[in-house]
C-alpha cells in the first residue's frame, strides 16, 4: 500500500506591483521556506499577513505549498 510522508511547505506572499501598458497585474511572490508541518492554517495566514504589512506593495493573498513523497 502506497504512503506519502511530508517533506517541506513553504508560505508564499502575492503582491500587486502595479499594471502594464496592456493593463495586466504586475505581480511579485515572496517565499518563506521550511514552514512546519503542524503549523495550522490559522497560524501561517496569520504570519502571512504579518509579513505581508512589512511590505509596500499592495497585499493580494498568501498561498501555501507543500510537497509530500510517495512510497510503496
Amino acid at each position: 500500500m502506497a504512503t506519502k510522508t511530508f517533506e517541506n511547505a513553504t508560505l508564499r506572499l502575492k503582491f500587486s506591483l502595479g499594471v502594464n501598458e496592456n493593463g495586466q497585474i504586475i505581480e511579485k511572490t515572496k517565499t518563506f521556506r521550511n514552514v512546519s508541518e503542524q503549523a495550522s492554517l490559522d497560524n501561517v495566514a496569520t504570519v502571512g499577513t504579518a509579513l505581508a504589512s512589512l511590505y509596500q506593495n499592495q497585499f493580494i493573498g498568501t498561498g501555501l505549498a507543500t510537497q509530500e513523497a510517495i512510497r510503496n
